[in-house]
């Protein structure tokens, strides 16, 4: 499939054998194209095929995944809510089948179709697991196609193995953090609002670290209050 040929239906094959016995040409080659496939990889079709295929327009950088790095997915799959991460992971699926089968884009996997039915075979099937395990993290069965056999079921599999068990406070808090930062890189030092986020920024940090610290005791009368005068009074003349 990815390199532009297309299985023939057995009557097809038959049909085809029967015209190359009857022809008196040499190396008769009758077969199908896919020629999404093939302009999907015009940069090495070979030769003898180049004629059906016009050359594409070169481009600036390619992927080999054509993924988001591991963390940058994870922290935007935390960031979202349930109906975004089955978007997310549905895309991220379809995208993969489509470059594991040579197909012009996602939008041309159908995401209710079954994977053999689309193509995929023992050899694909592998790659696509491998792609899918570089581009999530996870550690994903060889049978993975075949327990989860369309590109929903499997972006459904992919959600659960990444849904977090127990979202926490901390862990939600931990990754807005993790977005202001990347925000604030873009605050230049001459930015107008840059002195104004920095105090805010310290008047965070400041309720935060009072919240947790306990109070001193006062180190001396002088130091204390008078509700404390009265309180270490009270225990002075009740201690028997």
């Amino acid at each position: 499939m990815r390199s532009g040929m297309t299985p023939l239906p057995t009557a097809d094959g038959m049909a085809l054998f029967d015209a190359a016995c009857a022809t008196g040409e040499p190396a008769v080659v009758p077969m199908a194209f896919n020629p999404a496939a093939l302009r999907g990889r015009s940069a090495d079709v070979p030769p003898l095929l180049r004629g059906l295929v016009p050359p594409a327009p070169r481009t600036g950088r390619t992927s080999s995944a054509g993924t988001e790095s591991v963390p940058a997915l994870h922290a935007q799959l935390a960031r979202g809510t349930e109906a975004d991460r089955r978007r997310i992971l549905l895309n991220l699926v379809r995208g993969q089948v489509a470059t594991v089968l040579g197909y012009a884009s996602a939008g041309a996997v159908d995401s209710e179709r079954g994977f053999l039915e689309l193509g995929l075979d023992s050899l694909t099937a592998v790659e696509l697991r491998n792609r899918l395990a570089g581009a999530t993290g996870l550690r994903l069965p060889a049978t993975l196609i075949f327990d989860h056999p369309t590109a929903s079921a499997l972006a459904e599999r992919l959600r659960t193995a990444l849904e977090p068990q127990e979202r926490t406070a901390s862990a939600t808090a931990l990754a807005e953090l993790s977005r202001l930062e990347a925000l604030l890189r873009d605050v230049g030092a001459e930015d107008a609002g840059r002195e104004e986020i920095t105090i805010r920024l310290r008047s965070l940090l400041s309720g935060w670290k009072s919240a947790v610290e306990p109070t001193a005791e006062p180190d001396s009368l002088d130091a204390a209050t008078a509700e404390e005068m009265f309180q270490m009074l009270d225990e002075e003349f009740t201690r028997p």
